[in-house]
């Protein structure tokens, strides 16, 4: 049996020009300018950089449980991230699916897919 990787696939992006603001060479800001904190387990996240991507860089926050996360880019305003998770009982097993997805308050996708992204402009 497969495990699906429960996660939130984050860009952060100038609002103006769409330029990936902290994963590219060029970006203004660098990962460790990122900081992200959880309703569930504080500051203690799963976090991957695909660094194979080369025009649409992303972060993916990893997430087993709902929970809601605090997204803040060195001196500019927080963000925050509500990731739901969904249980599905089978009749040997149960699965698990991110169910939906909001940003500020705003539905990014419901049900969500492993491609979907969370885009925050700034």
């Amino acid at each position: 049996m497969a495990m699906q990787i429960l996660s939130a696939n984050v860009r952060i992006v100038d609002k103006t020009t769409g330029a990936d603001l902290f994963l590219s060479p060029t970006s203004p800001y660098k990962l460790s300018d990122l900081s992200v904190t959880s309703s569930v387990t504080g500051s203690n996240i799963n976090l991957l950089v695909d660094s194979a991507q080369k025009d649409k860089r992303f972060v993916m926050i990893i997430g087993n449980q709902t929970q809601t996360y605090i997204l803040k880019l060195a001196a500019l305003p927080a963000d925050t991230l509500h990731m739901d998770i969904s249980v599905t009982q089978g009749r040997c097993y149960s699965t698990q699916s991110v169910s939906a997805i909001t940003l500020n308050g705003k539905a990014v996708c419901a049900p969500c897919s492993f491609s979907s992204f969370v885009t925050i402009s700034k």
